[in-house]
């Protein structure tokens, strides 16, 4: 214990007269044996979000359907009308559909 106490102590000279082990701006991009593109120019590549693949459905015109909630538990206070009406699927809002573009850029 005590040991650890003297080698990690940030007045120790160990500590104080180290240089850094990496110097970031110095770096050089990595490149593959078999390849001429660097690696940081690769790019990621685009997934889709699972949940909402299924949650919204696209449809051929870009937007996006959902489910209503409410329709699971808890609703034999409700009406029968109401019930059904949940039943039927709506459009998302304009805002959501921006954000659904990202997240399901397959769609």
């Amino acid at each position: 214990m005590s040991f650890f106490r003297t080698f990690l102590r940030p007045s120790s000279s160990i500590i104080s007269n180290s240089q850094p082990l990496l110097n970031l701006s110095l770096r050089q991009p990595q490149i593959n044996a078999f390849s001429t593109t660097s690696s940081t120019l690769i790019k990621q590549k685009l997934k889709s979000h699972s949940s909402s693949k299924k949650r919204f459905f696209p449809n051929a015109s870009g937007m996006f359907k959902r489910a209503q909630a409410g329709k699971s538990h808890l609703n034999t206070a409700f009406s029968a009308s109401k019930v059904n009406r949940l039943a039927k699927g709506v459009y998302v809002t304009n805002t959501q559909a921006k954000k659904l573009k990202k997240l399901l850029p397959f769609a």
